[in-house]
């Protein structure tokens, strides 16, 4: 049997929305690799690079701490599951069990927080704590898979809830996109995960997964709904415009990042939003 090559390291690049400070970003993001190969339900040899990416709503209290909460979850819930796009309702349960104890637990640091700085929880919080967090969220998973004859073929895996997007790339230019396709898709009211939901089957319904295999070259980008949308404009104006209109991520520092997309919110080419990217190239 081969030996699996080293996996790709994942690159975030992120900045808030303009007027907003750093801390007021609702965005998130997290990634996690094995160190070691696992073995997959038929018996090969594996290695993943797991990642994930949440976009708090404003709309709900907290939804920071939420969509930080939530994509450590869903990475764990992917590393722990195996093969989890097989049994996608036992995955949902238990990433909505994991997160929901989690969350509970950081409620009760905060409301303790709160009281130690002489700031308690007031009674018009409360009902924003009762309904609960709101986020969507994107996970990825970049799997090397030794075959039977040796050779190492590479696969993506993923699931969504909402409107952050995944992006598959070869030669610069975008081969795939999940789970939204075009940018007429992008609505005001995206599907989102809420602290509060114990629905696993409404859940488990809404999700989307999908797959695809990745030659060496390719590229994931894991971004949230305002770069998504941008990257989709441009595939709606042609392979020329997707050529010439995508960076060199690769050589981009955080600095970088957030002078290219004011850049790009001056030319009114992307709204002002939180902004998300998670890379990584085989």
């Amino acid at each position: 049997m081969g030996d699996i090559p080293a996996l790709p390291r994942a690159q975030w690049l992120w900045t808030q929305k303009s007027g907003s400070s750093e801390q007021e970003c609702e965005d998130a993001a997290y990634s996690w690799q094995s160190d070691e190969a696992g073995v997959d339900s038929a018996g090969r040899a594996v290695a993943s690079l797991y990642a994930a990416v949440s976009d708090g709503a404003s709309e709900s209290l907290l939804a920071r701490d939420w969509a930080t909460l939530l994509v450590a979850d869903a990475v764990e819930s992917m590393r722990l599951a195996g093969d989890w796009w097989e049994e996608l309702a036992t995955f949902v349960r238990d990433l909505m069990e994991r997160s929901a104890l989690h969350w509970d637990a950081f409620l009760t640091r905060y409301q303790a927080e709160r009281a130690a700085q002489g700031r308690p929880i007031t009674w018009y919080e409360q009902p924003g704590l009762e309904k609960g967090a709101f986020a969507t969220v994107l996970g990825a998973e970049i799997r090397a898979t030794v075959l039977e004859d040796g050779t190492t073929r590479w696969f993506w895996y993923a699931f969504a809830l909402g409107d952050s997007c995944l992006f598959q790339l070869r030669d610069g230019r975008l081969l795939d996109s999940f789970p939204l396709c075009a940018v007429e898709e992008f609505g005001i009211t995206p599907q989102l995960l809420g602290s509060r939901n114990h629905d696993v089957r409404l859940v488990a319904e809404r999700m989307r997964v999908a797959h695809g295999e990745l030659l060496p070259g390719d590229e994931l980008l894991l971004t949230t709904d305002a770069l998504a949308a941008w990257m989709l404009s441009r595939k709606a104006g042609g392979e020329a415009e997707q050529a010439s209109a995508l960076p060199a991520f690769a050589a981009f520092d955080q600095q970088d990042f957030a002078d290219w997309v004011d850049d790009q919110r001056a030319r009114a080419r992307m709204r002002n939003d939180d902004v998300t990217l998670v890379r990584a190239r085989v």
